[in-house]
């Protein structure tokens, strides 16, 4: 029989190397192909315990073979809260069955997919609320083109063949510009609004006389002749110009803001007296839309309502218009009495006064009655086809889903088709072949990961950079590291600091898109890190990107190197592509891609334990050992092991009977002989694991001449290298 030493020595030279000659045995080969074959076609816990292969495969991975039997047991296992700290598997002291539980999407918190996650709605709210400041800027930027380009006109033609500026004279009149030919708007810019018989007098080339009013404005802010030459120096006046940008200025940004209200609050005192008609009034966008906020009314009141308005009494009223109407003298017609202004001095104040109140309730509107509503409504989704739903009758007046979604990510309700809008939230936007991709738009491409829709309408998992059941594991491992061992008001504190960190790393978390987002963030990275019983200090931002950009199932690659090893658990648990970016590739209904590769990686460890303590139980208590070692947070963790406290009572020579001693007795001689930290260090662990394989076979009388007795006598091994030991034993093994 090979020494321990010589038999641990072989295995661990290169354990990807080993564990790769184990993973060609037929057996297990078998074994681990069926795994991965049907583990992906699992969709809820029942069918993974009615899989005795699956299931078996599974228990004997985490070291839980002897409990197979114990279904019911296991099944509370892994539907536990991980994030509740008085969940099932947080309750048991045998840290396995958390670890367990933690591999698989099972979780009682897990199965709850949502339109959004909580990080996904507060970006759109967030990118909503944005677009209105966007709009401000973009106006202004629009204003000052408009300021320099009306200068240089010299014809007509100049504005109505020129797409900027035909665009923003007519937004600034509340017009859209695709609806109004090219040749419609040269007849209004060139009609003389003082000849009776001009375009825009004759009431037949207009809809209505709102529409007309609206055109007969337009046309008196300009000095055309009617062939399109310059009727004076320049297109418009100075005051003119002024005038049509201040309107735009005001009226192109949906929030009002106070410098803006106070300015419209000013046009509508000037201007108001110079109304004649109802018409006059709803055909001035921006005096229609002060009367409307003044009088606390919804800003989609068209003039054909307002018209009906004044008409019929009995309707204003039922409209919640009839305050509005009974500030103007209008006669039902629409006119004016001769000679009489639309409004008294008293009714034109009174009116200022209301509007100077009601005009921040626009921003109430437009951020929180929206954003109560978004929440809730998006809370309530189940199906796509929800998400195009209306609003309930009693918000009708707030932005729909739909509607905030789109101003958002920056794209207007007439670029895209609902069936259109339809397909890019079915696609994957992590797949570069999908739909959504090949728009090569990168508005529809955040759009469609701001929602949580599969190929088919319905909801999925969000697509995190962690999946949740590794977040809590995460949470529960570190809270352990922090806390282990203290008592008292330093326990306290460190629980109240580990509940502080714990809910810091999952704000931070969910808005980590990329590994350079993760790794940008040093406190989040110092959580996981510790939360994997890495010490944060003993590694820098390089490795760890080198770590995240290796591929776990590449033999070669740094994570199956030594110097890799302590990073591939954590690495693969991510839901990171080569590239560092987020992918959908990883995350499957029962257990994700890196968890799986973590279960195969243990099965094959348990394996070469198993088969190696067939013929040497010291190898197998030597290589369980190794791997347990960054685990360990104490020496009670040693203790609460049989195994693991075996390999120190045997190294340290130990006497059996110190297991009855009392337990911080026994922790206090422990912590004399093994430092925790040094557990931590794969060289340190090594070494203590060749003492620990001398001491074992001069115990048990296996090979007590060998070389290997040279540790325990810090000899020179009669000058022989351990690799030379090592080529012995292989040659041996032949």
């Amino acid at each position: 029989m090979i020494s321990t030493y010589l038999g641990y020595v072989t295995a661990t030279k290169d354990m990807a190397s080993t564990l790769a000659r184990i993973a060609k045995q037929a057996t297990v080969k078998s074994d681990q192909q069926y795994y991965d074959t049907h583990i992906g076609k699992i969709k809820n816990v029942d069918e993974f315990l009615a899989d005795h292969k699956l299931y078996s495969y599974a228990m004997k991975a985490y070291g839980l073979e002897d409990m197979t039997y114990a279904k019911a047991f296991m099944k509370k296992v892994l539907t536990s809260d991980l994030s509740n700290g008085t969940s099932f598997a947080n309750k048991l002291t045998d840290n396995r069955y958390r670890q367990f539980a933690a591999a698989f999407n099972f979780t009682a918190n897990s199965t709850k997919p949502t339109a959004q996650s909580d990080a996904q709605k507060n970006d759109t709210i967030g990118l909503y609320e944005r677009s209105f400041a966007n709009e401000t800027t973009l106006a202004k930027k629009e204003s000052a083109f408009y300021s320099k380009w009306i200068d240089q006109v010299t014809n007509v033609d100049d504005i109505v063949n020129n797409t900027r500026m035909r665009e923003y004279l007519l937004t600034a009149h509340g017009l859209d510009a695709t609806h109004i030919s090219k040749s419609f708007l040269k007849s209004v810019l060139t009609s003389d609004v003082n000849d009776p018989n001009s375009f825009v007098n004759t009431a037949s080339n207009f809809a209505s006389g709102s529409a007309q009013a609206t055109y007969k404005l337009i046309a008196s802010e300009f000095g055309f002749k009617p062939d399109g030459t310059l009727s004076g120096a320049s297109a418009q006046t100075a005051a003119q110009k002024e005038a049509l940008i201040s309107r735009y200025d005001n009226t192109v940004p949906t929030l009002i803001l106070s410098a803006s209200a106070t300015s419209n609050d000013d046009y509508y005192r000037q201007h108001i007296g110079n109304v004649r008609s109802a018409d006059d009034l709803t055909g001035d966008n921006r005096l229609f839309s002060y009367i409307k906020t003044a009088f606390g009314l919804s800003q989609k009141i068209t003039a054909k309502q307002f018209n009906l308005a004044v008409s019929d009494k009995i309707y204003a009223s039922v409209m919640g218009m009839g305050e509005m109407i009974a500030a103007f003298k209008f006669s039902p017609d629409g006119s004016l009495p001769a000679g009489e202004p639309p409004q008294t001095a008293d009714s034109i104040k009174a009116t200022s006064e209301k509007y100077m109140v009601h005009y921040t309730d626009n921003r109430q509107t437009l951020f929180k009655d929206a954003e109560a509503n978004y929440k809730t409504r998006v809370g309530k989704i189940k199906t796509i086809a929800d998400f195009f739903a209306a609003n309930e009758s009693k918000y009708a007046d707030l932005p729909t889903l739909q509607d905030m979604a789109l101003r958002a990510f920056g794209i207007d309700k007439s670029e895209v088709t609902r069936e259109k809008l339809r397909k890019v939230l079915e696609s994957d936007p992590y797949d570069s072949k999908s739909y959504v991709s090949t728009l090569k738009d990168p508005r529809f491409l955040e759009l469609a990961k701001a929602f949580n829709f599969d190929s088919k309408g319905n909801l999925r998992s969000p697509v995190e950079a962690l999946p949740l059941a590794s977040m809590n594991s995460f949470i529960s491992s570190y809270s352990k590291v922090k806390t282990f061992g203290l008592t008292g008001q330093m326990r306290e504190k460190a629980v109240k600091d580990v509940k502080d960190d714990a809910n810091e790393f999952i704000k931070s978390i969910g808005k980590v898109k990329s590994v350079d987002d993760l790794l940008a963030d040093k406190k989040l990275t110092n959580f996981i890190l510790v939360a994997n019983n890495i010490d944060p200090k003993t590694v820098d931002k390089a490795t760890l990107k080198k770590a995240f950009a290796s591929d776990p199932e590449d033999a070669k690659g740094f994570l199956n190197t030594p110097a890799g090893q302590q990073f591939k658990t954590m690495v693969s648990v991510f839901n990171f592509d080569s590239k560092g970016n987020l992918t959908t590739t990883k995350i499957e209904a029962s257990q994700n891609k890196g968890a799986r590769l973590a279960t195969d990686t243990l099965y094959l460890h348990q394996t070469l334990e198993s088969q190696q303590g067939e013929s040497n139980d010291g190898v197998r208590l030597a290589l369980y050992f190794q791997r347990k070692a960054p685990q360990i947070n104490s020496v009670y963790d040693i203790m609460a092991d049989p195994a693991l406290y075996n390999v120190i009572k045997t190294t340290f020579s130990l006497p059996s009977s110190m297991s009855n001693m009392d337990v911080t007795r026994q922790a206090k001689m422990l912590e004399k002989m093994v430092s925790v930290k040094d557990l931590h260090d794969a060289g340190k662990v090594n070494n203590l694991l060749k003492r620990f394989a001398a001491v074992y076979d001069a115990a048990n009388g296996v090979n007590t001449n060998s070389l290997a007795s040279s540790i325990l006598t810090r000899g020179s091994a009669g000058g022989i290298s351990g690799d030379l030991m090592l080529s012995i034993a292989q040659l041996k093994s032949r």
